[in-house]
């Protein structure tokens, strides 16, 4: 069942892209109301204050130019964490990448084979999960309640959201039933997939196909509901300038995902913290815990628990979790575990 593997696989790295390079930040949005308080709809005389794209590409070129200040190995980083009887190897992915891109090393490839069990974020392996990614993602990203997109967008905003959808050949009705977080994500997979990027050529959906050619178990970290609700519950009007924000710089979105996948792949873990999992500029108020530090937490006590049994496990969860001030291998070394690696 592709169709589900890789509607996975593109929300979550558009959504990533969009809102760690060009989506919200505490200067963009500040409210805390929820979202069926918002007060931006066509009408009101309230709205988010807009930044324009100048400021957007600038605040992100400032953040790419630091990142290219520090260098990896030349290879994505890999750690590891273990015991007398258990190996854990920590390894970031990327959700969605350009077919023809090797990224595989012999280091990589003696650690992953040596492994029992793949762990991965949510279940992306099994039909069942797969039916639960479609079904939370879809069920939490519509209406549902008579309100369509265009009539609860400005006339900037869906100004600019027709002019994004143009080259894509995307007409606003077929998108109206959609909040407005959930046309961010459609629009930057819509344009990823349409500049050469592929979910399937992700990491998680190249090593489930070898893990289960070698016979592996799997095991996951969380559900696909927590991650859908991430998005599902930030307030309206962060939606909208996520979405706003999206659109204005999506011809920008590609070179953005091709300089943090390069980043990456250089095992640059400073410089990718940078661009991904920086907490000044990683989503906005509340995004970047929630992203990042809420999951990361809930993370840390599971792979402390492997540390209780016998056998080698390879996790693999985004690269943005391994990375920056809060990553999980902070986190499990702030806890007085040795974690070897960058």
């Amino acid at each position: 069942m592709k169709s589900g593997l890789s509607t996975y696989a593109g929300l979550v790295a558009a959504a990533a892209v969009a809102f760690t390079l060009a989506g919200c930040n505490p200067s963009s949005t500040s409210s805390d109301e929820p979202a069926s308080a918002a007060t931006d709809a066509p009408g009101s005389t309230e709205q988010a204050e807009r930044r324009n794209r100048e400021d957007i590409i600038a605040e992100y070129e400032a953040a790419l130019a630091e990142a290219r200040e520090t260098s990896g190995n030349g290879e994505p980083a890999l750690w590891t964490l273990s015991d007398e009887d258990t190996t854990i190897y920590l390894f970031g992915t990327v959700h969605i990448l350009r077919p023809d891109l090797d990224w595989r090393t012999p280091e990589f490839d003696a650690a992953f084979d040596s492994a029992d069990t793949l762990v991965l974020e949510v279940d992306m392996e099994s039909e069942a999960g797969q039916q639960a990614v479609m079904r939370d993602f879809v069920q939490r990203g519509l209406y549902g309640d008579g309100r369509t997109l265009s009539g609860q967008l400005s006339d900037e905003d869906l100004s600019v959201l027709e002019t994004a959808l143009e080259p894509l050949g995307l007409p606003i009705a077929a998108l109206d039933p959609m909040e407005p977080w959930m046309v961010a994500v459609t629009l930057s997979v819509s344009h990823l997939q349409a500049e050469g990027f592929d979910p399937e050529s992700g990491v998680e959906q190249v090593l489930i196909a070898d893990a289960k050619d070698d016979g592996k178990d799997f095991a996951f970290l969380e559900t696909a509901a927590v991650q859908a609700d991430i998005f599902d519950t930030l307030p309206e009007d962060v939606q909208k300038t996520f979405l706003y924000e999206t659109a204005l710089t999506l011809d920008e979105s590609t070179l953005m995902l091709d300089q943090v996948v390069d980043e990456w792949a250089d095992g640059d873990v400073e410089g990718l913290g940078t661009l991904v999992a920086n907490p000044d500029t990683g989503g906005g108020e509340g995004i970047y815990d929630a992203l990042f530090i809420k999951r990361n937490s809930n993370w840390v006590p599971q792979i402390e628990a492997m540390l209780d049994e016998t056998g080698t496990f390879f996790v693999a969860v985004g690269a943005g979790h391994l990375a920056g001030p809060d990553s999980v291998v902070t986190m499990l070394r702030d806890k007085g575990y040795e974690v070897e690696g960058p």
